[in-house]
């Protein structure tokens, strides 16, 4: 009979699991993370019933594995691998305390009768620790939407392991096989900390041939706490630049490369138009005497102090090709955003002699006096990261802020709530 039971809960298990690989396809993608993320570990307490195998298989053998209730401590070690998957080791020792039934004239010569140094003719619950594997399937992340805010969690579990166990009556102790099933529910407290409740069904056999020789069965109630250690700082970083990868920041950015380069070609026009006639004021030139010289020298210094200022106004487009973003009233630089100050910082120092220019920006919203001391603050603030934090040359870095003064389409439009970075040209 336990033998069909156990076959059923295996084939019960695989059917889940099966269901719940295409249950994916209709689901959010879960996030990969690498091996040491995702893992807890707690304690936890079971209460352990053990039949007496005489009396709940008619044994005939005076020398039967003994059965009583007990408690008994144990610790859990689980791994989070897919959405709705969890691989679990575990140390158990549920028969802790001992307790003893009745007289039995069969056992009345037995000096091992009463266990560890009783000699009486009590009947001593048998004894046993284990060390199990077991596969945990999330019913609900598996069959409905993945959810990592959700509290409440119903799953089943099966696994096996080896077990040490101690017979009173043979006084003897034995290495076996012990498979277990059962099912259970979580309630997660807060994002670390969660709780959980089992029932479970646990065959005990002697090792290999574990399917002749099963000697007895247990079947626990299990209260545990398990602490989640978290994500690991690289994977972190990972999933952070994956976010950046979207549809929507590459359609931003790529706007934004679009009207810069509208505007450089602007600038070289404006380039062309002034150097022809720079060449046709150095014909007249030639042809002047001292004081129409001198008078067309100082319009050619004019003129080159604007040209000048054109030629840094057009290299100042070749602007880093993103900027930081900030939320609305915001001048701290989010998670999200520092990988930029990260990649802005890794350029400066593979190339020393690159000078930047932080410029601040702010959309519409809020007073002109307000949004100038904003931008400021955002700027002045990237700066400072880029000195404390990744060890760029202050000297190489020069701030500026606009406040609303530059702005691109709505007052609620984020490119305007920005810190872009220009080449200084010196």
């Amino acid at each position: 009979m336990l033998k069909k039971v156990s076959k059923l809960a295996v084939l019960f298990c695989m059917i889940a699991f099966a269901g719940s690989t295409f249950a994916q396809k209709e689901v959010p993608e879960y996030p990969q993370y690498g091996f040491w993320s995702n893992w807890s570990i707690g304690p936890s307490i079971s209460l352990n019933f053990q039949p007496d195998v005489k009396e709940f298989y008619s044994v005939t053998d005076p020398f039967w594995w003994g059965g009583g209730l007990n408690f008994g401590p144990g610790l859990t070690i689980q791994k989070e691998v897919d959405r709705g998957a969890y691989l679990r080791f575990r140390v158990n020792w549920p028969s802790v305390l001992n307790s003893s039934k009745g007289y039995d004239p069969e056992r009345q010569n037995n000096p091992w009768v009463g266990g560890w140094g009783v000699t009486d003719s009590t009947l001593t619950m048998d004894r046993r620790m284990a060390f199990t594997a077991d596969f945990v399937l999330s019913m609900l992340n598996s069959f409905h939407n993945w959810n990592p805010e959700r509290r409440f969690d119903f799953y089943l579990f099966a696994g096996g392991g080896p077990t040490w166990s101690m017979n009173h009556a043979r006084a003897f102790y034995n290495v076996g096989i012990q498979f277990d099933a059962g099912l259970g529910i979580s309630y997660r407290i807060c994002e670390n900390d969660k709780l959980y409740f089992e029932l479970e069904g646990d065959a005990i056999g002697d090792a290999p041939a574990f399917w002749q020789s099963i000697h007895h069965t247990d079947f626990l109630a299990t209260v545990g706490y398990l602490f989640h250690l978290g994500v690991t700082p690289a994977d972190r970083e990972l999933i952070a630049q994956r976010a950046l990868l979207t549809k929507e920041n590459f359609d931003a950015l790529t706007a934004e490369n679009e009207a810069v380069k509208d505007e450089l070609a602007k600038s070289q026009d404006n380039e062309k138009k002034l150097k022809g006639q720079i060449e046709k004021l150095n014909a007249q030139i030639n042809n002047v005497n001292k004081e129409e010289l001198a008078r067309a020298q100082r319009v050619s210094d004019s003129l080159s102090n604007i040209i000048d200022r054109l030629k840094a106004d057009q290299l100042n487009y070749y602007a880093i090709p993103f900027s930081v973003l900030y939320a609305n009233d915001d001048w701290h630089v989010s998670s999200a955003e520092m990988i930029k100050v990260k990649a802005i910082s890794r350029v400066m120092k593979d190339n020393p002699d690159l000078k930047l220019t932080i410029v601040g920006f702010c959309d519409y919203t809020g007073s002109d006096a307000y949004n100038w001391k904003l931008s400021q603050k955002r700027a002045e603030e990237v700066k400072r990261l880029m000195v404390k934090k990744y060890g760029i040359d202050e000297n190489r870095l020069t701030v500026d802020y606009k406040g609303k003064t530059v702005a691109f389409g709505d007052i609620n439009y984020s490119l305007n709530r920005r810190v872009s970075f220009y080449r200084a040209i010196e």
